[in-house]
């Protein structure tokens, strides 16, 4: 991963844009960001819909996530060389339009193979966005405007995965899964317009040379665990020698990366960059913020259509306090930036995440929506509140021409760990699904106590064929709420576990000062 400014002597930036041209690439970028990023968790809600027009079962459906978040992970760590190597806005348009086109030809698909291709593409295509747009949000406004900046920014890329869902789940209902990948093209477009008009080129950087072996051996490594986490549990975890051998994989793949890093002159990362202590920190808490947090865009949707049996479109809507505590988030991190001490306010946010966690953890298949909407609402602020102020202080003394390159490791960590975290919650919730189900059948028994009048249900008479279909759909409802609350409390306990952790990072003042 290339720094596209080190050749330029760190003069990669070019002069800060002013007044309109601001305010016209904010809008440009904030626009590609809120459509790459929608574009993740847009699909997810959709996947029924999927399975059902493409004749497709669940492990094949699944692959629509996965292989999209694999490419993604992979492509993205070239991102800083490739921006060196053609240009940041060459490759920020290019990329634009490699998106759009494939959002097109995803929405035409009639097959599993044929989806499945197109969106690994669509994966490659939106990998350099987010890291770009972040560097140029950056690069846009002066250090002390960053938390401000940030937070708009941010509306994008936090806001974006909590309004997919509902925007997915209201355009599957009333017309088709197709146009869930279908509405994203003209924001693309208009996107792409915005940065021919208004971004800036960088000088290239064509005389550092690709390293090929740390990207081989880093792509094996991200590759390998997201499809260890997603085919783990169906394949028996390591029952099976093909997980072994994915394991090996990964641990050869690893060591080779991490031994060729440290003992070469032309690394794929920037060796440097570890150097900052805040960074590696934020590193840290963008992949937990990506596990802990953003996974919970798939499993709150799903209690909600399967667990608690509400309609696709009611579901989305009932998630939208989520999207509002979000945009409060935002707006409170960013205000309060420059008053207190940003980790004060990280540890609101992750507080925020635990305490939503901890409510959704106590709910039942009948919960009321008014409660399920409190807790998405204070879910939706720790997303933003955690967000403006952990960008903002990890990038505090990072050197400028190191911001394209730490924007593509930020975005990497966030994003690959919300696929890890999707991975695992899906785990956690079929191998609870699963005990579950067994520990309650072996209890319905007709001579245990429970299973006699007066205590059963008329409608759960285990001497008919009906009253014994009923008891059975009613054992797989509560066994699944049993998963679902089984994530929430792993989530409850992340969130507690990461509060301390983030009193290792420098203080503001601090960070200022070495900043100079």
């Amino acid at each position: 991963m290339s720094d596209p400014g080190a050749a330029a002597g760190g003069a990669a930036v070019p002069a800060m844009p002013e007044g309109l041209n601001r305010a016209m690439i904010t809008v440009s970028v904030m626009m590609a960001t809120t459509v790459i990023i929608m574009d993740m968790s847009i699909a997810s809600i959709a996947l029924p819909h999927m399975q059902g027009g493409l004749s497709a079962n669940q492990d094949q459906i699944s692959w629509v996530m996965t292989i999209y978040f694999m490419m993604q992970g992979i492509t993205m760590s070239a991102t800083g060389w490739l921006a060196g190597r053609i240009g940041r806005k060459r490759l920020y348009i290019g990329t634009l339009i490699g998106f759009t086109v494939c959002s097109m030809l995803s929405g035409s698909a009639e097959s599993i193979p044929e989806i499945m291709f197109y969106r690994g593409l669509q994966g490659m295509f939106s990998a350099p966005v987010v890291p770009i747009s972040q560097a140029l949000m950056l690069d846009s406004y002066p250090r002390e405007r960053h938390a401000s900046a940030l937070a708009i920014w941010g509306m994008g890329v936090m806001f974006a995965p909590v309004m997919g869902p509902v925007i997915g789940g209201w355009l599957t209902d009333e017309y088709s899964w197709r146009w869930v990948f279908y509405v994203s093209m003209p924001f693309a477009a208009l996107g792409v317009i915005g940065a021919i008009a208004f971004i800036r080129e960088t000088p290239k950087d064509r005389e550092r040379r690709f390293d090929w072996l740390g990207f081989i051996c880093l792509g094996l490594t991200l590759a390998g665990i997201q499809f260890l986490l997603d085919r783990g549990e169906v394949e028996g975890w390591f029952d099976s020698n093909f997980i072994i051998g994915i394991v090996a994989v990964i641990g050869l793949s690893f060591y080779l990366f991490l031994a060729h890093s440290l003992t070469t002159d032309n690394p794929f990362i920037t060796r440097s960059i570890f150097a900052d202590r805040n960074f590696v920190l934020g590193l840290i808490f963008m992949f937990l913020l990506g596990v802990l947090v953003l996974s919970m865009n798939v499993i709150m949707p799903m209690f909600l259509q399967n667990s608690r049996g509400l309609p696709i479109l009611t579901a989305a809507l009932i998630m939208m306090p989520r999207g509002l505590g979000t945009l409060f988030g935002l707006v409170f991190a960013g205000r309060a930036a420059n008053i207190i001490d940003p980790r004060a306010v990280i540890i609101f946010g992750f507080a925020c995440v635990a305490c939503s966690a901890w409510m959704l953890a106590g709910f039942t298949n009948e919960v009321g929506i008014v409660d399920f909407a409190i807790a998405a609402f204070v879910n939706g602020i720790g997303i933003g509140a955690i967000w403006v102020p952990l960008t903002t202080v990890s990038f505090w003394t990072l050197p400028t021409h190191l911001r394209t390159e730490a924007s593509t490791l930020t975005s990497l960590l966030r994003n690959y760990g919300s696929g890890i975290g999707i991975s695992v919650v899906v785990s956690v919730l079929s191998r609870s699904r699963a005990t579950t189900h067994a520990y309650l059948a072996e209890r319905a028994s007709p001579y245990a106590d429970a299973m006699q009048e007066p205590w059963l249900p008329s409608q759960w008479d285990i001497y008919t064929n009906e009253g014994l279909m009923a008891l059975q759909a009613e054992v797989s409802r509560q066994a699944l709420a049993v998963g679902f609350l089984n994530d929430f409390n792993l989530i409850f306990y992340g969130a507690l576990f990461s509060i301390p952790l983030v009193m290792l990072m420098v203080r503001s003042s601090t960070a200022r000062a070495a900043a100079g």
